[in-house]
């Protein structure tokens, strides 16, 4: 993978510009259909609350039984935030401003933010402006991204957050920029905790220098700014439960209520079974899919049907390498340890727990003299009107 800076040309500066200037106009066409949302403030929006009470002194929520529709701890009869920290930090501005929160625009402009990242991420591996164009929008458009992209719930918010710290951290890592890689990648965890599947395959090419080259001074250079912030948030989860690990999930009351807790080898069949159901068509030649628990991944989300023929070629043609298949495991791996959950991410359009390990699939791309040809830019126009269609249904679903 190149680690030289290539050009910035102008072809890349309009094809950039274009791709989130067709994200936006997709979120605002979104939210025009929804009654004019964009700048609402979304009731779902746990980070801002939290952020509301740490500026009064409290890592509790206060009063937090007037708010039974969040998803809030309750440990020692006071109520916490049950989600990692790092989006509130980002909320705090917000807070202190004091007005209406518009939460679902700091959505759509997460979203953005991972999509100029993915592009970069194309252009640092020295891909045309066609080809970073294209899994721009494949990624921001044609994915459940989109979907998460139009609210400002806390569920949404965190999984585009750490999207956008994992696309520019891997854009950072690819141009030899190790330290704001893995300090973004550690802010990923801070936002979803299986991010650090991808830190530690990231961290291990500093790892490597330092056991083959001896660049040790250069592997605890990179390695100070993700372990102050792994202390901060072990601090943090200590001090309110009493443990360095425990983000608060586990004292959800409907985890506490559940036989098998909120982690189980109970799910795994049953979410795996989950993401096994189709969508089908109904006599009225109507789309029926469900919209709890997810359903085939490779539907909402084609670019893994475009990454599953690129390996199946690639195994035909024997052009795959250890590299390869250390990120089609880790990816493996994250979608298990993810169906270990209980509910699979609930109530949603596709399989948006799914998203978590795009950064695999990228990444994979990016090692490659790889084109999209007709077939291909064929499917992400067709990825990108079923996740619209898919948004605009969960309005009302």
């Amino acid at each position: 993978m190149p680690t030289s800076k290539p050009t910035f040309s102008r072809a890349h500066l309009a094809a950039l510009a274009d791709s989130l200037a067709l994200f936006g106009l997709a979120i605002l066409l979104f939210h025009s259909l929804a009654g004019g949302t964009l700048l609402a403030q979304n009731p779902y929006d746990s980070y801002l609350l939290q952020a509301q009470n740490w500026l009064k002194g409290s890592m509790t929520i206060q009063n937090g039984e007037q708010y039974p529709w969040l998803e809030l701890a309750i440990f020692n009869e006071e109520y916490y935030l049950s989600f990692p920290p790092v989006p509130s930090v980002l909320a705090l501005p917000w807070a202190l401003w004091g007005g209406a929160v518009p939460s679902n625009l700091i959505a759509a402009l997460y979203g953005l933010a991972a999509a100029a990242g993915v592009y970069l991420l194309f252009w640092q591996s020295g891909k045309s402006p066609e080809t970073c164009v294209f899994f721009s929008l494949f990624v921001s458009l044609g994915s459940n991204t989109f979907w998460l992209s139009t609210s400002g719930g806390v569920w949404m918010l965190a999984q585009l957050l750490a999207l956008a710290f994992c696309v520019w951290g891997c854009f950072f890592w690819l141009a030899g920029r190790e330290l704001p890689a893995f300090f973004l990648l550690a802010l990923a965890v801070g936002c979803r905790p299986f991010s650090a599947f991808l830190a530690v395959v990231l961290f291990l090419r500093p790892v490597w220098g330092a056991v083959r080259k001896g660049r040790w001074k250069h592997l605890a250079a990179v390695s100070v700014l993700p372990a102050l912030v792994a202390l901060a948030l072990g601090w943090y989860n200590w001090a309110r439960f009493g443990n360095p690990l425990e983000f608060g999930h586990n004292f959800l009351p409907e985890f506490m209520r559940e036989e098998n807790g909120q982690f189980s080898l109970a799910y795994l069949w049953p979410n795996l079974k989950n993401l096994l159901r189709p969508v089908l068509l109904t006599e009225t030649l109507d789309l029926s899919f469900p919209t709890f628990n997810g359903f085939l991944p490779i539907v909402a989300n084609p670019l893994l049907l475009l990454w599953l023929l690129a390996l199946v070629a690639g195994l035909r043609n024997r052009r795959l390498d250890y590299a390869d298949g250390i990120l089609v495991g880790c990816y493996l791996l994250t979608v298990v340890v993810l169906c270990l959950h209980r509910t699979l991410g609930g109530w949603q359009f596709g399989a948006r727990y799914l998203v978590d390990p795009f950064p695999f699939c990228l990444l994979f791309f990016a090692r490659r003299n790889w084109e999209a040809g007709p077939a291909a830019r064929g499917l992400l126009l067709a990825a990108i009107l079923f996740n619209f269609y898919g948004a605009v249904y969960m309005l009302n679903a």
